[in-house]
């Protein structure tokens, strides 16, 4: 970084603690991938998204209703909302660090940064993004 003041430079320090931003900048900034049936990061694998029979994308409508609290009056609303049933599923468990740490591990060879380049794993897509 340049110092205009003493006009030297210096070496800063930063660490990014939060942002706020739309989806697809999510996925730029966190490097997961916003596309397809696995794009929400909370439900991973477990997510209840659909395919669009005409256009054949994936359709997160109505998905997320069971991580509302379970009393809410929207899980109970059969009329306002396309599967038309009561959402009786609790909301996937959010990983701690370690197990998440666990996850990332098990697709071993994973490299991090600049020199990352293009990599390939068996079930991406399936499982994962």
């Amino acid at each position: 970084m340049y110092d205009i003041s003493r006009k030297q430079n210096f070496v800063m320090r930063v660490a990014l603690m939060w942002t706020i931003n739309d989806f697809p900048t999510y996925g730029m900034v966190s490097g997961w991938s916003t596309h397809g049936k696995l794009a929400c990061p909370y439900c991973m694998e477990n997510n209840k998204a659909f395919t669009l029979t005409n256009r054949g994308k994936a359709s997160f409508y109505d998905c997320h209703c069971r991580l509302l609290p379970p009393n809410h009056r929207y899980r109970k609303n059969k009329n306002d909302f396309f599967v038309g049933g009561i959402e009786k599923d609790l909301a996937p468990q959010r990983l701690s660090g370690e197990k998440l740490h666990d996850v990332v591990l098990e697709y071993g060879g994973i490299v991090f940064g600049l020199q990352s380049g293009k990599q390939k794993f068996s079930s991406f897509g399936l499982t994962h993004n």
